[in-house]
Order: structure tokens, then C-alpha cells, then sequence
């Protein structure tokens, strides 16, 4: 049980990782070279995830998964707006408060939608193996 939700956590975050440094790497250089630090950050995320998907609590387990990664989003989008400043790093541009807490309120509904893969992906781990007929 406990593997299956860090193995569930880490693949949808690693693939999820792997799709946004596809983005990164197709911006222009000037927008990388701003944020290459920050991608550095990017190769521990997969192990957060599955470190928050090991502390879920049991009576959370699957139904509520998306609301677990939705707490995350808070914490992990308002680091990274307000803490790490990554949209005024990738923009080149300070932005309002408003439009930052914009972002993390993106940041919430990106992660819920993500654990909602992480839940389909623990179910299917957790799932009986076919057997031969």
C-alpha cells in the first residue's frame, strides 16, 4: 500500500516535470537562462510528491487524493510565487499581488487536477493482477 501511493505520486509528477521542461526548453534562451536555477528545483518534486502521498492520511485514501494534492498546490504555489518570485524570474517583469495570488490559485487547480491522475494511477496499482484463464 505504501509503495503503491509513492509509486502513483512519482509517476504523475515526473511526467508532469517532463512535460513543463518541454515547455521551458521550447521559450526563448534569455527566459531559461532566468530560470535555470529553478529548474534544478524540478528534479525533487517527483520525491515530494511521493512523500505527500505517503502522508496522506488513510481515511483520505483514494476518494480524497485530489483535495490532499490541492493542499500541496497551496503550499508548493505559494512558494513559488511569492517565495521563489518564478513568475516575475520566467516574465522578466514584477506582477501585481493580485495576478500572483491569480497564480497560485492556478497553481491549487493544476495540482488538483494532477492528483486526480494520482488517484487513477493508486487505483490501478492497487488493483487485483489478471490472472490466466
Amino acid at each position: 500500500m505504501w509503495f503503491q501511493r509513492f509509486a502513483a505520486a512519482t509517476a504523475v509528477a515526473s511526467t508532469a516535470i517532463a512535460l513543463a521542461t518541454i515547455v521551458v526548453l521550447l521559450t526563448p534562451r534569455p527566459t531559461f537562462e532566468r530560470i535555470q536555477p529553478i529548474t534544478v528545483l524540478w528534479c525533487f518534486v517527483p520525491f515530494v510528491w511521493g512523500l505527500w502521498a505517503l502522508v496522506t492520511p488513510s481515511s483520505w485514501m483514494p476518494k480524497r487524493l485530489p483535495l490532499w494534492g490541492a493542499i500541496l498546490g497551496v503550499i508548493g504555489g505559494s512558494l513559488g510565487v511569492f517565495v521563489l518570485d518564478l513568475p516575475s524570474r520566467f516574465l522578466g517583469a514584477e506582477l501585481p499581488l493580485q495576478v500572483r495570488a491569480a497564480a497560485v490559485v492556478v497553481a491549487v487547480l493544476v495540482y488538483y487536477a494532477l492528483w486526480i491522475l494520482v488517484r487513477a494511477a493508486y487505483r490501478s496499482l492497487a488493483a487485483e493482477p489478471m490472472t490466466k484463464a
